[in-house]
């Protein structure tokens, strides 16, 4: 009964803290707090427990990339690429758009979306501000295409590294297997952002002087992209060396902060704080559904549908991939589920096709809500650190139809991969 009484608390607490995060009666940061908060007073987690749900390697990627970051930022190194970026544009908004979501994609590939979207973000308000245009649909269209993205390869996104390393699988079966039904969902990502935001998207004018003005102080610049290439070739070479990213992140930006000058203090209480606990707070939250088995049910519940239908086992962890990611972050999702795929082929299933299903699901799932993927939550925090703030329904209303448009496409060209 006690048991029981803790499922339903769990359950409570995480409906309660996503309505306050929907209808944004509190800040997301607070409502966050407050829901981790209530899980240990209520006893469903004890504090060690609440630690071991947050992801601390994502944590500490995340702040270690903020300082690199940061200190270009600091040195107007993305106002300056911003304005090179305009004039080439020469003002048309649908180039522009074009431009960022395939570079953001193709980022995301090779190197993990968070710092994919770290980086463009802060290119986009910086040449917004320059520019004097709407950066929303262009920071909207950024987030879709990081996480379609990050699904193509082994390293692009969390699910997929926890994916290969219960399967094995290797980075190019990831982008046998993923790169394809990536590049469709891309397409359809670009083509409805393009027509979704049409209206929105106004000509700006480009003043070349106004731009030529802009010097980046060329110490700090140099120091932060030398850093932030080692980061991503440390990164690209992690079977090698066994450097976790976390570890090279946390380096890079110590030895940033400490040789970057006098402006380091200031960039370390620039970081976005608020984002981390808000990030950590969500893990707890989840965490505590994680112990009282809701987790387990939603996945589990899937087993008798699976068994002996491949064709039905994919569209299934497709589709339930895809609409939880969209509501629980896909990295504890993806923890969750793993293992019930896992004892599923210990049964003598074929579940090859399955864990591709899941790998699609989680990652185009993360498009859905503001709160599907780290992804987002670290985009939207560092753009309303900037200024700039979406709401949870405003990102929904368009992060829905990318969601369902782009699995249902991952769908179908499963089942022509894998139709037996």
């Amino acid at each position: 009964m006690q048991t029981l009484s803790h499922e339903m608390i769990a359950l409570l607490i995480f409906v309660v803290t996503y309505i306050i995060l929907a209808t944004e009666f509190r800040e997301r940061t607070i409502a966050a707090m407050a829901g981790a908060g209530a899980v240990w007073a209520l006893g469903i987690l004890t504090p060690q427990e609440m630690i071991s749900y947050v992801d601390l390697r994502a944590i500490g990627l995340l702040f270690g990339m903020m300082v690199v970051i940061g200190a270009l930022r600091e040195a107007s190194f993305f106002t300056w690429m911003g304005g090179r970026a305009a004039i080439w544009c020469r003002g048309r908004p649908h180039q522009l758009l074009l431009a960022f979501i395939l570079l953001t994609a193709g980022l995301s590939a090779v190197l993990d979306n968070v710092t994919t979207v770290l980086f463009m973000v802060a290119v986009t308000i910086d040449l917004a501000k320059l520019a004097r245009f709407d950066p929303k649909p262009y920071i909207l269209s950024e987030i879709f295409a990081a996480n379609i993205g990050g699904t193509a390869t082994l390293i692009g996104d969390p699910p997929n590294i926890m994916i290969a390393s219960a399967t094995g699988f290797t980075f190019g079966a990831f982008i046998m297997n993923l790169a394809p039904i990536s590049i469709a969902a891309l397409v359809i990502a670009l083509f409805y952002s393009r027509r979704k935001f049409a209206k929105d998207m106004k000509e700006f004018v480009v003043q070349r002087s106004e731009y030529s003005d802009i010097v980046p102080e060329k110490r700090l610049m140099w120091m932060g992209l030398a850093t932030l290439v080692a980061a991503v070739v440390f990164f690209s070479l992690q079977d090698t060396t066994g450097i976790s990213p976390t570890a090279v992140a946390l380096v890079a930006a110590t030895l940033l902060l400490f040789v970057g000058g006098p402006k380091m203090p200031e960039i370390l209480k620039e970081v976005e704080w608020s984002t981390l606990l808000f990030f950590s707070s969500l893990f707890v939250v989840v965490g505590a559904l994680e112990k009282t088995g809701w987790m387990a049910v939603i996945s589990g519940g899937m087993l008798s549908l699976i068994r002996g239908n491949v064709p039905l086992g994919i569209t299934v962890v497709l589709w339930v991939s895809s609409l939880t990611s969209a509501f629980v972050d896909n990295i504890p999702f993806a923890a969750a589920f793993i293992p019930v795929l896992s004892d599923l082929g210990r049964s003598g299933i074929e579940i090859y096709p399955l864990w591709w299903a899941l790998a699609a699901g989680a990652g185009f799932g993360a498009n859905g809500t503001m709160i599907g993927a780290s992804t987002n939550v670290i985009a939207l925090g560092i753009a309303q650190a900037r200024g700039v703030r979406i709401s949870f329904v405003e990102y929904a209303k368009v992060g829905m139809v990318i969601l369902l448009t782009t699995t249902a496409v991952a769908n179908l060209i499963l089942l022509v991969m894998f139709w037996r």
